[in-house]
């Protein structure tokens, strides 16, 4: 019996040897691995709206989990996909793309998304083949203003530099989840005091297909000066900052607070169109709850270190008298400055810091006596380009197109309207103001320097700023082991 076991162990032992010793003499026979190059086509773009304004607290006023959607909003719409590419989302049928530019309006009740899907993965993504952006003037006795804001491709992070919780203010943080996937975002509030810590902020849930409103005031209470990061873990998300003023017991002026560009030394503020200068001072004079009506800098420092702030603001022309705000701001927390003395007319802004920054600009309109009114919209800083643009433009109000070069040579941008093209030279740091035509997409060509560019809205008075964008999803070539 001892004999058999001992056998058995010997043949066992002999078994082990051969896998462990074997094994590596099979692998050097092995063949090398090849890489090979393939080319991953990039996702159909997709554009979602946030749709129509949001009245919080329902029929009480003071519930924060009641939400409302007032009225409609509509969105305009610009697209030039290649041929056989479709937009779905517009209609119930599909539009087929035929290479031709179609500007397009709709009016929506919800968060609402624009795909265009392309069968052959090779079309060129970005706003020559969809922009779309949409426009609210709300006049509820709870919310009254001019509200727009592009309408954004689905991300995972997003900057909102805008907005207050103080009394008489409202800012309700915007997610909408357009994915098919659940969506968890986790938020980060900087004011005045520097960062929030208040329980909640993360782990909001956005199931796919809806809506989340966040109160802001529910974590800043009476917050002066608003910054807020939003993180989503799985759906792709959208946001948007809804921004409202209460004076006394009466609506005055709202704007969404759209997503601004990453913190930088240098940013560009196109559009800074002042009017009702003279009425806005006789608000500020005849309350303090009017104090607000004044062009404002804010300014986030990410980081440790205070930044240094230079902000200039020029006219567009040699009548045109602008300001110079040479400031420092904290670190860590979120810092506004007045812009005052700027009389009614055209300007922009360059900000320079000696350190990166985020930063917006508030920009008021006041009408004084009958028919009185305030309203304000946020400016972000511009996003530079060279490449051909386009912006859809609203069909209600007056658009002005601001395009600034803020190089040290002219430059000459081509305007492409339907089938008309426009030449127009603009000076090396200096300013073009261009009126567009209502419900017509303007494409913007330069030629050779980079160009910042906002779109300004009036209707009826009221303001609102619409940045140029140029969403995509990008494609590439991946290496993949072939056997």
């Amino acid at each position: 019996m001892i004999l058999r076991i001992f056998r058995f162990l010997v043949l066992a032992a002999s078994f082990t040897a051969l896998l462990v010793f074997g094994t590596p003499q099979a692998l050097l026979s092995t063949k090398p691995v090849q890489l090979e190059k393939q080319l991953i086509s990039a996702k159909d773009l997709e554009i979602t709206c946030s749709g129509p304004a949001v009245i919080a607290g329902g029929a009480s006023g003071t519930s924060v989990t009641e939400f409302k959607r007032v009225g409609k909003t509509t969105t305009s719409l610009s697209f030039a996909a290649a041929k056989d590419s479709k937009l779905e989302g517009f209609s119930k049928v599909p539009l087929t793309g035929y290479g031709i530019r179609q500007d397009l309006n709709k009016k929506i009740t919800s968060f609402s998304t624009f795909t265009v899907v392309d069968s052959s993965g090779k079309a060129t993504q970005g706003s020559a083949m969809l922009t779309v952006n949409q426009m609210q003037l709300a006049d509820n006795k709870k919310i009254k203003g001019l509200l727009a804001a592009p309408c954004l491709r689905p991300q995972s992070e997003f900057w909102l530099i805008g907005g207050a919780s103080a009394v008489g203010r409202e800012a309700l943080l915007v997610l909408n989840n357009p994915s098919a996937i659940d969506s968890t975002v986790d938020i980060n509030i900087f004011t005045e005091n520097g960062s929030s810590n208040s329980a909640g902020l993360s782990g909001i849930s956005v199931p796919a297909g809806r809506t989340a409103f966040v109160p802001l005031s529910s974590f800043v209470l009476r917050a002066e000066s608003i910054a807020v990061q939003a993180l989503s873990k799985g759906g792709a998300i959208t946001a948007l900052i809804q921004q409202k003023a209460i004076r006394g017991t009466s609506a005055s002026g709202a704007d969404f607070i759209a997503p601004a560009p990453k913190a930088s030394l240098i940013s560009y503020f196109p559009g800074i169109l002042v009017r009702g200068s003279k009425d806005s001072g006789k608000f500020r004079a005849k309350s303090d709850k009017y104090s607000d009506l004044q062009q404002m800098l804010r300014v986030f420092v990410p980081g440790d270190k205070d930044a240094k702030i230079n902000l200039q603001v020029l006219g567009t022309n040699s009548e045109t008298f602008g300001t110079v705000l040479s400031v420092t701001a904290s670190a860590g927390k979120v810092n506004d400055f007045d812009v005052s003395g700027l009389a009614d007319g055209d300007y922009f802004g360059i900000l320079d810091s000696d350190v990166p920054v985020s930063s917006s600009i508030r920009l008021v309109r006041s009408k004084w006596g009958s028919g009185a009114y305030t309203d304000f919209a946020w400016i972000n800083p511009a996003e530079g380009f060279t490449n051909e643009r386009f912006i859809a433009v609203p069909k209600a109000g007056i658009s002005k197109l601001s395009i600034t070069n803020p190089g040290d040579k002219p430059t000459t941008v081509t305007l492409l309207v339907g089938s008309v093209k426009v030449s127009r030279t603009i000076s090396s740091g200096s300013t073009e103001v261009i009126r567009a035509s209502s419900g017509l997409s303007i494409g913007i060509i330069p030629s050779t320097e980079t160009v910042y560019a906002n779109l300004v809205i009036d209707v009826d008075g009221r303001v609102s700023v619409l940045p140029v964008l140029d969403d995509k999803n990008i494609s590439g070539h991946v290496e993949v082991s072939v056997h």
